[in-house]
């Protein structure tokens, strides 16, 4: 089945319009992943909402935001992602090794892993975690609101590695493989 068609800003619904002109205006351009979510307005809209409620009051550092969605986006075969966000990443201050290495799920930092390896099995055991990586998480103070929001970022990134999945946007970064 070919590709999904991107909304452009004269084909988008009423809700999504406003949202990809607004988009428009801060890229210089619809960036493809928001032009493919713009297929359904409501849900660009609701998508860009609940990222904006965690992002506002997240206990996540940026730098941990996007070593869980590069990990993720990797372990869903996302193509799109690990491309953005190497790029983003890069911005928060990983370099292109490092970025390599949390496709994998592994990095130098120990908060940092277990971080990680929380997302991971969030993602690989539908939201369950083992005895092992409970105890692990409970001995390194991390809190309740913490695991939350790792679970929360979780699914917000597999939902957009989903839709970009199914409607295969061209890469508007520069294109990083797969590990």
């Amino acid at each position: 089945m070919p590709p999904l068609s991107l909304r452009t800003l004269e084909t988008a619904d009423d809700l999504a319009k406003p949202v990809l002109q607004e988009l428009k205006n801060r890229y210089g351009a619809i960036p493809n992943f928001y032009a493919g979510l713009a297929i359904d307005g409501a849900t660009l809209n609701g998508y860009l909402a609940f990222e904006q409620a965690i992002e506002d009051r997240c206990l996540l550092t940026v730098k941990q935001r996007e070593m869980i969605s590069l990990a993720v986006a990797n372990a869903n075969g996302c193509h799109y992602c690990v491309s953005g966000h190497t790029f983003s990443a890069g911005q928060a201050g990983l370099d292109k090794a490092a970025c390599l290495a949390i496709q994998q799920g592994q990095c130098d930092d120990a908060t940092d892993q277990l971080i990680l390896d929380v997302a991971l099995e969030i993602l690989q055991q539908r939201g369950r975690l083992s005895a092992g990586t409970w105890r692990a998480y409970r001995q390194a103070g991390l809190g309740e609101a913490l695991l939350v929001q790792i679970c929360a970022w979780v699914g917000i990134n597999s939902f957009s590695n989903w839709l970009n999945n199914l409607v295969e946007p061209k890469i508007d970064f520069p294109r990083v493989p797969l590990q």
